[in-house]
């Protein structure tokens, strides 16, 4: 029962918002699973790219930001790229070719008509062997063409599978990954950076961000205003909470992010990875306006919320939360 602001948290945390830990552990497991089954289709099938040996786990599932339900897995499926070199397109800073300079460069089977590689070649032969996979129900190309998005009959979720080149740096670590740019060419993205700017301001928060944009994503999913992309809306969240005290309930953490957000949302959001275009290029300014309101709008319902709490009249504090938070957040007493 939820007589008490921080009672309607949990709840609302426990059954609506974050996945339950056991899905996890069942999602990872089938995450592994599917890798092997990627790893046997590469021994078996000559003309499929072949595989370093590893892969990597990325997106809001990786770095435990997702929230209900669990839709899509996302990882990294890396290929082989000895024999290839990495090269800028003069006509575009984001776009990158994949020139192949060996004939016995494994990636050499998927050729454009000036020996680079064609990324979309790779996704579609990737597609095509997925049929042999085990449990397989479909397999289709992402829209953005990135991607290959794979249903198996005994998941709730589909995988999103990237191939992705690693590219190394003069010292022979791996600088950045290229992946398909939905184009045929490729594009720089490294994962690796994500998850460490997650991680270090979670442990800041002593582990209690992670918990609190989980709960963020989820008013941002709400439909009563804009929804912002779920990546670039974890970057400012990101940007907000890094340098804030540290977080001691969730309930005021959402309110501060409400105050401080706006001023991040008005201005230009580069990529953290300083590899691709801001992460707001694309979202135009009667879209930030419109979610700048709502934000306002619901730092104002929130400090209602907060000043009920303080007068230890919960009743009326989680009345507000739910018009923050919208009808699956918990009533009093139930």
């Amino acid at each position: 029962m939820a007589y008490t602001v921080w009672g309607a948290f949990d709840k609302f945390r426990g059954n609506t918002v974050d996945i339950d830990p056991s899905v996890s552990r069942r999602a990872k497991s089938s995450r592994d699973y599917l890798f092997d089954q990627l790893k046997t289709l590469a021994k078996d099938d000559p003309y499929f790219p072949r595989l370093t040996g590893s892969y990597i786990p990325y997106g809001s599932f990786a770095r435990k930001t997702k929230i209900r339900p669990l839709d899509d897995i996302d990882f990294l499926l890396l290929l082989n790229g000895q024999g290839t070199q990495s090269q800028a397109y003069s006509g575009d800073p984001y776009t990158y070719w994949l020139k192949i300079t060996s004939t016995t460069a494994p990636l050499s089977l998927f050729p454009d008509d000036h020996d680079y590689v064609n990324s979309t070649k790779v996704l579609n032969k990737i597609k095509g062997s997925l049929a042999l996979v085990s449990s397989y129900r479909k397999a289709e190309t992402k829209k953005n063409m990135q991607a290959v998005t794979l249903n198996l009959i005994s998941y709730d979720w589909a995988f999103d599978i990237v191939p992705a080149v690693p590219i190394s740096d003069s010292s022979g670590a791996t600088a950045y990954y290229l992946i398909p740019n939905g184009r045929g060419d490729w594009i720089r993205t490294d994962p690796r950076i994500d998850a460490a700017n997650v991680t270090k301001v979670n442990t800041w928060h002593d582990g209690n961000f992670l918990p609190t944009i989980r709960l963020l994503k989820y008013w941002n999913w709400r439909t009563h205003k804009p929804r912002l992309s779920s990546y670039y809306f974890e970057n400012l969240a990101l940007k907000v909470f890094q340098y804030a005290s540290k977080i001691s309930s969730y309930h005021e953490a959402v309110k501060y992010f409400f105050d401080f957000c706006p001023s991040y949302l008005m201005v230009s959001c580069p990529d953290p990875k300083n590899l691709g275009p801001a992460l707001d290029a694309d979202v135009d300014w009667d879209t930030k306006q419109k979610v700048s309101t709502a934000m306002t709008d619901a730092a104002t319902l929130a400090g209602y919320a907060l000043w009920y709490e303080g007068q230890d009249k919960h009743q009326e504090a989680i009345n507000n939360w739910r018009r923050v938070f919208g009808p699956e957040f918990p009533t009093y007493g139930s």
